[in-house]
């Protein structure tokens, strides 16, 4: 028989009748809450993502929860009711739960258990749990940073702590899946750096990463990442800014040009290279198309207006 979802109401009485027994065991002596103790109107600390415990793989585990998965299982539940204040950490009890299917106790599914606590799809509660690490690196900057040459220094002093949504996290997907989680959070930082901005856009982030060099085209070293980084937020805030003005009759005709060549230019960063793959392969064709670009290129600077 499938159990049902706890209401909200039942979910309190329920804490608040297992608060109750754990007094009773104590001797019946009830604690006083700090006023460090609440968080967010609630009668509990914030939660922190270094504070939840680490998730564990349990794809077979069955039955009744155990002391340490109760434990878990009890973090995880305080983390969801912060969901609006920091997703991240929302995000990444999520992901303990489902991994060590912690949702068993009071759900049949997995995905009773996410439309349950989250309000969300399954998938959308994937994206979020791969995004909040990110998140969490923000949230918390790091006091060392790692130069390229592989001697570290301290950050700027003035380093401060920074939101970003769910889908700006998202949309960091390839640097993620390239160079890792710490690269993808200082790709973010730097580009917030660059235009003076407290948070970034969903739009303003898949602009930049659109137009940002897979791995697998050209390989970046930490400082060459943030110097093209620092680039593509200057360049995708000045073309926002634009859009804004909403350019009409000539001018927007002229702004065109310019939209197609600073697209044309976003995606030559790995022309030498190519040409150099290509050269080894077929040095006769990769000649042919290099001439081929050279009188495409001519034809452009031919066309330029004398400014």
């Amino acid at each position: 028989m499938s159990k049902k979802p706890l209401t909200p109401e039942q979910l309190k009485a329920k804490r608040e009748e297992r608060r109750r027994q754990e007094q009773e065991a104590a001797g019946g002596v009830a604690v006083a809450l700090r006023e460090e103790d609440v968080a967010q109107g609630r009668a509990q600390p914030m939660m922190r993502f270094d504070q939840l415990p680490a998730a564990v793989d349990a794809p077979d585990a069955h039955g009744p929860l155990t002391a340490k998965e109760e434990e878990s299982w009890a973090l995880c539940q305080r983390a969801y009711a912060q969901y609006k204040e920091a997703w991240f950490t929302a995000a990444a009890a999520l992901d303990i739960a489902l991994r060590g299917r912690l949702w068993r106790r009071d759900y049949d599914t997995a995905e009773q258990f996410i439309r349950s606590v989250a309000d969300m799809s399954t998938s959308n509660a994937y994206r979020q749990i791969a995004g909040a690490r990110i998140a969490a690196l923000l949230a918390e900057p790091p006091r060392l940073e790692l130069e390229s040459n592989d001697s570290s220094r301290m950050r700027d002093s003035d380093a401060r702590p920074l939101l970003i949504s769910q889908r700006a996290a998202e949309s960091l997907t390839p640097i993620r899946e390239d160079y890792g989680v710490d690269a993808a959070a200082e790709a973010y930082r730097t580009a917030a750096e660059a235009t003076g901005r407290d948070a970034l856009s969903q739009k303003t982030i898949a602009g930049i990463v659109k137009q940002f060099p897979r791995r697998e085209a050209e390989e970046l070293d930490a400082e060459r990442r943030r110097e093209r980084i620092r680039e593509l937020a200057i360049q995708q805030a000045a073309a926002e800014a634009a859009a804004r003005r909403k350019p009409e009759g000539p001018v927007a005709e002229f702004a065109a040009y310019v939209t197609t060549a600073q697209t044309f230019a976003g995606k030559t960063a790995g022309l030498a290279a190519a040409y150099e793959a290509a050269a080894k392969v077929d040095l006769g064709e990769a000649n042919r198309l290099a001439a081929l670009l050279r009188d495409h290129l001519t034809v452009v600077v031919d066309n330029l207006p004398d400014v």
